[in-house]
């Protein structure tokens, strides 16, 4: 699945302004038409911005469990290398 970049990101901000100008004249002629087309493309947008909203958080998460691992692996790395260091002094 493609990234997002800033530029989908606009899209749907400008989408949502679409939108809600649209609600706003809408609103004024109470076109039952118009109104459901609205509820609709907010459904649409909503569904989407949910499902952006959860590739984020389960990058955040894959983030965090990297990085969660590079740090254990880095404590691994340091005991070893002192372990090693306390048998070559044994050695001696």
């Amino acid at each position: 699945m493609p990234q997002p970049d800033a530029d989908s990101d606009e899209l749907l901000f400008s989408r949502l302004r679409r939108i809600e100008s649209a609600i706003v004249a809408a609103a004024s002629g109470a076109d039952r038409r118009v109104l459901l087309a609205l509820q609709a493309d907010l459904r649409s947008l909503l569904a989407t911005l949910k499902q952006r909203t959860g590739e984020m958080a389960a990058n955040i998460n894959r983030a965090g469990a990297q990085s969660s691992a590079a740090r254990a692996y880095a404590r691994c790395a340091t005991l070893a290398g002192r372990v090693q260091r306390k048998i070559i002094k044994a050695k001696e």
